[in-house]
C-alpha cells in the first residue's frame, strides 16, 4: 500500500486526511479522468450558482458524489479547482476556433465564422460567461485576474491577429482591435448572463432545458454578424454612411 496525506479545506479550517492506494492495483487512466471530470462538472454548475465564494468543497464533494478528500487529491485547494474549470472552457473554446482559424484564409470570413461559433459555444456553455464575469467582479486577488487574462488571451490573440491583419489588407476599419473584440464578445455574454431579464424584456419564452429557443438564438446570430459588418467591414460601413447621407 502507498498512503499520502490530503489536505481538506473546508471555510478555511484544513485538517489532513489519509488516503491509500494498494501498489498492486493502479488507478487507470480512464477511471482517474472520469472522476475528475465528475468533479469539474459537479464545481463548474456549483461556481455558476452560488458563485465562488458561495460554494463550498463540501458541496462541490456531495454533487460530485464523491469524498471530500478527491478534491485535494486531483486539484489541491478550491482555487486551483475553480482555474481548472476556466482552463477547460479555455481549451473548448481554443478548439473551435483554431478549427475556424485552420479552414478560411480570409479574415472576414474567419471573423464572420468566429463570431457565428461564439454565439453557439455560449449559448452551450452559460457556465463559462457566468463564472468567469462573476469570479472577475467579485475578486480582489490580483492573481487570479492575472491568471483569468492569461488563460483567454489564447483564444483573445486569435482574433485579435485576425482584426490586425484584415486591418492591413484594407478589409477592415481603422479600428481599436482589441475593444473591437469587446465589442463582439461583450453582448452575447451579457444576453446569457442577463436570461432572466432578457426573456422578460423580449418576451421570449423559455424551452425546458435550455435558456433560449433555437429561433433566438438564430436572431442574436444575426444581430451579431450586423453589428460586425458595420463595425468592422469598409464596403458596408462606407454603404451605410452613404444611405444616412441621403
Amino acid at each position: 500500500m502507498v498512503s499520502c496525506v490530503v489536505i481538506e479545506a473546508e471555510n478555511y479550517d484544513l485538517k489532513a486526511t489519509i488516503i491509500s492506494f494498494p501498489l498492486n492495483l493502479p488507478m487507470s487512466t480512464t477511471a482517474t479522468n472520469s472522476k475528475r471530470d465528475t468533479i469539474l462538472n459537479a464545481a463548474e454548475h456549483l461556481f455558476a450558482d452560488s458563485g465562488f465564494n458561495g460554494t463550498t468543497t463540501r458541496a462541490i464533494a456531495k454533487k460530485a458524489g464523491v469524498n471530500i478528500a478527491m478534491l485535494s487529491y486531483y486539484f489541491g485547494s478550491k482555487e486551483m479547482l475553480l482555474h481548472a474549470v476556466i482552463e477547460r472552457f479555455s481549451e473548448q473554446l481554443g478548439s473551435v476556433f483554431h478549427n475556424i482559424e485552420n479552414t478560411y484564409s480570409d479574415p472576414a470570413e474567419r471573423l464572420k465564422h468566429w463570431i457565428l461559433a461564439y454565439v453557439d459555444y455560449i449559448f452551450d456553455n452559460p457556465n463559462h460567461a457566468r463564472i468567469v464575469y462573476r469570479h472577475v467582479s467579485v475578486s480582489k486577488n490580483k492573481d487570479d485576474i492575472v491568471k483569468l487574462v492569461q488563460e483567454f488571451n489564447n483564444v483573445r490573440n486569435i482574433v485579435l491577429d485576425a482584426i490586425n491583419e484584415g486591418i492591413k489588407v484594407g478589409v477592415f476599419n481603422q479600428v481599436d482591435a482589441q475593444l473591437a473584440i469587446t465589442s463582439i464578445t461583450a453582448p452575447v455574454n451579457a444576453i446569457v448572463i442577463e436570461a432572466n431579464v432578457m426573456r422578460q424584456r423580449l418576451n421570449v419564452k423559455q424551452p425546458r432545458g435550455k435558456l433560449y429557443p433555437a429561433e433566438f438564438r438564430e436572431r442574436v446570430k444575426a444581430h451579431m454578424l450586423q453589428m460586425y459588418e458595420r463595425l468592422l467591414l469598409k464596403s458596408v460601413s462606407k454603404s451605410g454612411a452613404s444611405e444616412l447621407a441621403e
